[in-house]
């Protein structure tokens, strides 16, 4: 993800007082940020966004905290759509990538050590 996006998804969190999470970046109001380092162009297919959504949201409904839940979300999202990619290339639908959750989930040790903290830094 780009300077100028990643500083746009810390201002959105500052801004609105809540967990964001765009693309392969998360960040939190305190301007935290991580970036996930899994997901690629197969994701870019309508309905995967529902998907990660849902995973994140579920999570939290778990008591996992939101920024957690939605690293964690976005990485077990980024990962499903990485192993579909593998073995059938893009083109992919969404209901493929929730039915590839499980597989990713049993998968996952600690998705947060994978992933990158960015800290608070202004992003540009």
């Amino acid at each position: 993800m780009d300077d100028d996006r990643r500083a746009d998804v810390r201002e959105i969190a500052r801004r609105d007082h809540a967990v964001v999470a765009c693309c392969g970046t998360i960040a939190i109001p305190s301007g935290e940020c991580w970036e996930v380092p899994v997901g690629g162009a197969g994701l870019g297919t309508s309905g995967s966004g529902d998907v990660r959504a849902g995973v994140i949201a579920g999570l939290a409904a778990r008591g996992i905290p939101g920024e957690r839940a939605a690293v964690w979300g976005s990485w077990v999202h980024g990962e499903a759509g990485d192993r579909l990619t593998e073995r059938v290339g893009i083109g992919f639908l969404a209901r493929d990538i929730a039915r590839e959750l499980t597989a990713a989930l049993t998968s996952v040790e600690r998705p947060s050590v994978r992933c990158r903290r960015l800290g608070r830094g202004a992003g540009r």
